[in-house]
């Protein structure tokens, strides 16, 4: 066990992407065995606050009292079996696609900062661009090898059911408690994952790290495309963007694995290295399809050119790809988005104020009007891009010092405004410590008791993940 005590090795692991203010704790403990981390947590009281990567946006990992548990020395990568990898919690994104890049074979998921660590991907179910066809990190988890905070291990594989108690490897059973709380019908990452008839799974992907601790992860992997036929579609207007987007979800000609929105600031800051946007561009939508068969790629992208055909697209301006090169730039146009505006928050020193809200598609026209009628009001700079094919957009305010109370205020609102709808608060980040005020909003009072009642099964003495979630 490597321990770390004195506060300039323990500083860097008291923040995070999200610009919270940093946290507190006595030590950072880094184990190297598995036995190593059961030995301390059978010995050892004190809080605990389990550190990933550090590029999560709730703060998550900031700790407020305790120790860190670091499990970096956890990033094994094994060998895949039946389609499906055994991978250590501390292993990369970048790492293990990597390691996947000279097979047959691909792992979906795809959150914009490739540096995050598996444990911290599965900890806030994360997604990236093409979750619109592919779905979360939620549906490629086989198995997880875990242990809670007092030192009890448990493999939970797919398909054991939370109607069955789980065995943990001291005989002792752990039994679901009864609750009438479920998660809403969107895209969602906020709080712990309940539906009826669910896996155990399902529940501890997502739970922000406060139910257990990953050892060992299993992915599932799914056969890799020959080639993604991806481009970067430009309009005059946002709203055209809009409009196109309703057409692409409801017909069967195009069928992208990723449908991702700039808004006209994005551009706008977007310009700063990328001069080549056209000029006169208000809005631009990102679609990328998977092509199983590279001998029907060109069929794929005449009917991609068809069907924009007459559209309200200024399809002359816009960028298709050509090579697998075009294919990573558009994902780096993408990505930059996200960066710059970190960038910006970091220069300005303001604490990043950015929503990761959801809503079912119902409510995709009235969100998306509801969103620029009542930013384009307000005098506050922002910006608005990401997940538009799972009306899930990140709204980032970047309000001036004088503009801080306002652009709080305008947060609250459109929280106000999602919760009418049934949406969520966090459809991918989590809930940290960051947004718990509007989580309980969002569940109400007697949902919240609901959700601790599985937190005090796992976690009586709320120990692991403290100022997490509650």
């Amino acid at each position: 066990m490597i321990r770390k005590t004195n506060k300039e090795t323990i500083a860097p692991y008291l923040i995070d992407a999200s610009n919270h203010p940093r946290g507190n704790a006595e030590e950072v403990l880094i184990p190297e065995t598995v036995e190593e981390l059961i030995e301390f947590l059978k010995k050892d009281s004190r809080p605990i606050t389990i550190a990933g990567a550090g590029t999560g946006l709730t703060a998550s990992r900031i700790p407020s009292e305790g120790v860190v548990i670091s499990l970096e020395k956890f990033n094994e990568i094994g060998s895949i079996v039946n389609n499906e990898i055994w991978i250590g919690p501390a292993a990369t994104l970048l790492q293990l696609q990597n390691h996947l890049k000279n097979t047959r074979l691909f792992y979906p998921p795809n959150p914009t900062e490739w540096n995050a660590t598996i444990g911290g991907t599965l900890a806030t179910n994360a997604s990236g661009s093409r979750s619109y066809k592919f779905g979360v990190t939620r549906d490629f988890v086989s198995a997880v090898d875990c242990i809670l905070v007092d030192g009890r291990r448990v493999l939970i594989e797919r398909g054991h059911k939370i109607s069955k108690p789980l065995l943990m490897d001291d005989g002792s059973e752990i039994t679901f408690p009864e609750i009438t709380y479920s998660s809403p019908d969107c895209k969602n990452a906020a709080g712990y994952f309940v539906k009826k008839e669910m896996d155990w799974l399902d529940l501890f992907i997502g739970s922000d790290g406060t139910l257990a601790i990953f050892s060992k992860v299993c992915l599932r992997l799914i056969v890799k495309p020959d080639k993604f036929l991806s481009g970067i579609l430009f309009f005059e207007e946002e709203n055209h963007c809009w409009e196109l987007t309703r057409q692409i979800k409801s017909n069967s000609l195009v069928l992208p694995c990723s449908l991702e929105y700039f808004d006209r600031y994005s551009l706008l800051m977007l310009k700063e290295k990328y001069p080549n946007i056209p000029m006169h561009a208000k809005a631009a939508l990102f679609f990328e399809e998977d092509v199983i068969d590279k001998k029907t790629y060109n069929i794929k992208l005449e009917k991609w050119i068809e069907f924009l055909t007459n559209k309200k697209v200024l399809l002359n301006d816009s960028w298709f790809a050509h090579d697998e090169k075009d294919v990573f730039a558009f994902h780096e146009f993408r990505h930059q988005i996200p960066i710059l505006v970190n960038e910006k928050n970091s220069k300005d020193k303001r604490e990043k104020i950015g929503t990761d809200m959801a809503v079912s598609d119902g409510y995709f026209d009235e969100m998306m009007r509801y969103y620029e009628s009542t930013l384009s009001a307000t005098g506050v700079p922002y910006v608005i891009f990401g997940h538009i094919g799972d009306n899930h957009l990140h709204i980032n305010l970047l309000p001036d010092s004088s503009q801080k109370s306002l652009a709080f205020s305008i947060y609250d609102a459109l929280a106000k405004k999602i919760f009418s709808w049934n949406g969520t608060v966090s459809a991918e980040h989590g809930i940290g410590k960051k947004k718990k005020r509007y989580f309980y909003q969002m569940v109400g009072r007697n949902n919240i008791e609901d959700l601790k009642k599985i937190k005090n099964t796992l976690d009586p003495q709320q120990r692991l993940g403290r100022g997490n979630i509650f």
